[in-house]
């Protein structure tokens, strides 16, 4: 197991070295929303890199319907082309599926996630997951209709066991945020569990 944080342009100000300090040995990256990258992804990229962090990126999604899913995964394709030479990140591709938005459509979200995650397979990206709510992974999204070699990474807070990793043991349960604000130096950082 590993320690990682997850970050954005909402973290304007990263403290490497603290992070570094804290025994973190991974950081996910936001890449993007709205077909638009995120404000501070290339800076936390060099950040990363200069400090010897293995790294993975995700993508919050607001997809409501297949054709969207897929356009958020060519977006994806094109911004990795783009800015880390085409390479799948060590720690994985994520798509963030949590916002209401992805309720809109006639099937359940999960028909979305499952055609972001595959357009990005067949483009020969090897590590590209789910990440979620609990809530939504016990309730929302039929995971019943996504392939079990799916590695998940589910966010459950204030609790002192991965729930969705014990009760569903046939999936792949490589991540777990366990908080939202875990002090690192002068900040407060979404802290997973990767677990190797």
């Amino acid at each position: 197991m590993m320690k990682v944080i997850d970050i954005s342009a909402w973290q304007e100000w990263i403290d490497w070295q603290a992070v570094k300090d804290a025994g973190i040995e991974g950081v996910i990256l936001k890449i993007g929303e709205h077909y638009k990258l995120d404000e501070k992804f290339i800076e936390h990229v060099n950040n990363a890199v200069a400090y010897g962090l293995p790294y993975g990126v995700y993508y919050y999604s607001h997809a409501s319907f297949i054709h969207e899913a897929v356009a958020e995964a060519n977006w994806v394709d094109k911004q990795i082309k783009t800015y880390l030479n085409g390479k799948n990140p060590e720690l994985g591709i994520w798509y963030d599926a949590e916002d209401k938005d992805m309720l809109e459509g006639y099937l359940n979200v999960v028909y979305p996630i499952a055609n972001f995650i595959s357009t990005l397979l067949e483009k020969g990206y090897n590590y590209v997951g789910l990440y979620s709510y609990y809530n939504w992974l016990t309730n929302i999204i039929d995971l019943k209709a996504l392939p079990d070699y799916v590695p998940i990474w589910s966010a459950q807070y204030n609790y002192h066991q991965n729930s969705f990793a014990i009760e569903n043991p046939h999936r792949i349960c490589r991540m777990w945020q366990y908080t939202d604000c875990e002090r690192i130096g002068n900040m407060r950082l979404d802290c997973n569990i990767y677990y190797e």
